[in-house]
């Protein structure tokens, strides 16, 4: 993520908020866990705050939902994505992150009244029939207001919220900071890549901010789901949606997470639980376009006709044709009940971060940690499977990527939502034979031919550009053949530079042996000449010429040894020697 002078400067002002809130909150953890001064602040807030006897402090994870909610909508954000994990943390824990999804103060009716001036152009009582300035529902980056178009139909406006945008920057500028640090001064977590994890994080959030892309995100699902009995994805309103204003479809309905009054509107369970793992299933490896965040405040059950919707399209993922693929064979070999088939396909779908992969110790300890779920007629849930598998992947220095991650939550999500509605067998036992039957639905004759069709419209198009070049290429062959050649252009231009490299070397040599034979000649003959005191006629000339030729071959090394100093030391290329 780029960030200039400004949002460091936002950076610095934010870390100072984040500093002192998180110091706040430490002292109140480190007083409450001294028992004299505990007791002590327990009494001194009853007496000023005139607070009822009895009364108890609220919880560490109380505390710490409130703490979120206080930093601020990123750490919301990464609270969500933890309370996604509900089987591996505390059920107190889990209860009070599950909160941070529709537990967040709203902002002033004033802003949000200049917001969708500034983004639609005119106020809402005049873009709406009618429209609640009161949000019935807020989020961590967004409210959503109630509203009525001209034609009556009822609709949900989203509204960002002020200057969200900044802070969230600062927010994700400052994790990125401290990731760098972290794993400057740490192996293991360099190894992991967080600082790869949290751009990838922040490019996800930063895109959520921008409203047209889960207009896009809906719209595509919307064509995806078509088909699917009890699921609807909410229409989106153009016209009265931008960058930072929504304007959907108003979905009436329940979280589906309340059993309760699903049955007490007389609703069939399991039918919809079947409703929400098949289409996910479709979402997945059949399409590989899916909603990467389906948790009970995402899926919406009307309780007059018992359809599911899915809602905050924001956080989508998108799978590859193989990525599908492995999760297929995942699901598939599961269902088989292959301990060593579920290790493999674990082990396809993922990259090692550090060293060597010890293949048989992964698929060895895959076997005894997996294989105590399965056999004796026990039906294995595909959230215990990925729960060992990532520790496993994680022990033996593996992982998945990013998309593959949200993939496998995307599906342990669903199955533990199934679970609650319906006494079913799963995701496993009823993915698979649903996954095999949209796939018989996907690959029949007319969608290959129609798919067909499309490849050679495109592979034609291609065609029609290259024909003009073909037509030339083949009118020169026809005259050639004429002529009875046929000509070869060959592009020696890197073979001719190599060439002269090498004439160049060659010549350096040689003149690099001349000068060393005329120096070590030179001194030869002048102390042979004197040593051996020869005199007259030729042995005075040779005395006379050998010192001026050593002098000469010393200079000139020298000149050379200086040029080509001096060309080194100014940055000159080798080969230009």
């Amino acid at each position: 993520m780029r960030r200039s002078s400004l949002d460091k400067f936002r950076e610095d002002l934010r870390l100072q908020q984040v500093y002192n809130t998180l110091l706040r909150y430490g002292y109140d953890a480190v007083l409450n866990r001294s028992p004299l001064v505990g007791n002590f602040r327990h009494a001194m807030q009853s007496w000023t705050w005139r607070l009822p006897k009895g009364w108890e402090e609220p919880g560490t994870a109380v505390k710490l939902r409130l703490m979120l909610e206080e930093l601020g909508p990123t750490y919301v954000k990464i609270g969500q994505i933890v309370s996604s994990q509900a089987s591996v943390l505390p059920v107190d824990w889990a209860t009070e992150l599950a909160r941070l999804q529709d537990a967040v103060p709203p902002f002033p009716a004033e802003q949000v009244r200049e917001r969708i001036i500034e983004e639609l152009g005119a106020p809402p009582e005049e873009l709406y029939a009618s429209f609640e300035p009161e949000a019935f529902a807020a989020a961590s980056t967004a409210q959503v207001h109630r509203a009525f178009l001209h034609d009556g139909t009822k609709v949900a406006v989203k509204v960002q919220r002020p200057h969200i945008s900044s802070v969230v920057r600062a927010d994700l500028g400052i994790l990125e900071n401290a990731a760098r640090v972290v794993s400057s001064r740490s192996e293991s977590v360099r190894a992991m890549d967080l600082v790869g994890m949290l751009e990838q994080f922040s490019s996800g959030v930063l895109e959520e901010l921008d409203y047209r892309g889960e207009a896009y995100n809906a719209l595509r699902l919307t064509e995806n789901m078509a088909n699917l009995p009890g699921v609807h994805v909410p229409a989106v309103y153009p016209d009265l949606s931008t960058s930072k204003v929504i304007t959907q479809e108003f979905i009436h309905g329940v979280k589906v997470s309340d059993v309760e009054a699903i049955e007490s509107a007389g609703l069939d369970r399991d039918e919809i639980a079947r409703n929400a793992l098949r289409a996910l299933v479709k979402q997945l490896p059949v399409d590989g376009f899916f909603h990467a965040d389906p948790h009970p405040g995402n899926l919406l059950v009307d309780l007059d006709t018992g359809v599911l919707t899915f809602i905050d399209l924001g956080m989508m993922g998108e799978l590859e044709v193989q990525q599908r693929l492995r999760l297929a064979q995942l699901m598939i070999v599961a269902q088989q009940g292959s301990v060593d088939g579920m290790a493999g396909a674990l082990r396809g779908m993922s990259v090692p971060f550090r060293g060597d992969v010890d293949e048989k110790a992964f698929r060895r300890d895959f076997a005894r940690r997996v294989g105590r779920y399965m056999g004796h007629g026990r039906v294995v849930s595909f959230g215990q499977v990925a729960s060992e598998g990532f520790e496993l992947l994680r022990i033996h220095g593996l992982r998945l990527d990013a998309d593959m991650t949200l993939a496998v939550k995307a599906l342990v999500q669903t199955e533990s939502v199934a679970r609650a509605l319906s006494t079913g067998s799963g995701l496993i036992a009823e993915g698979v034979p649903m996954l095999m039957d949209q796939v018989r639905e996907a690959v029949t004759g007319e969608k290959i031919i129609e798919v067909a069709k499309k490849q050679l419209i495109g592979v034609a198009g291609q065609v029609a550009e290259r024909i003009p070049t073909l037509t030339e290429a083949t009118a020169k062959w026809l005259d050639q053949y004429q002529k009875g050649r046929f000509e070869v252009t060959v592009d020696t231009s890197q073979v001719s530079k190599e060439v002269q490299k090498l004439t160049r070397l060659g010549r350096e040599i040689v003149i690099a042996v001349m000068l060393v034979g005329m120096l070590v000649g030179s001194a030869i003959a002048t102390y042979g000449i004197a040593a051996a005191h020869l005199q007259g006629g030729l042995w005075d000339v040779m005395a006379r010429i050998a010192p001026f030729g050593f002098v000469i071959s010393l200079l000139v090394s020298f000149l050379i040894v200086f040029r080509l100093t001096w060309r080194w030391f100014r940055g000159s290329a080798a080969d230009e020697d």
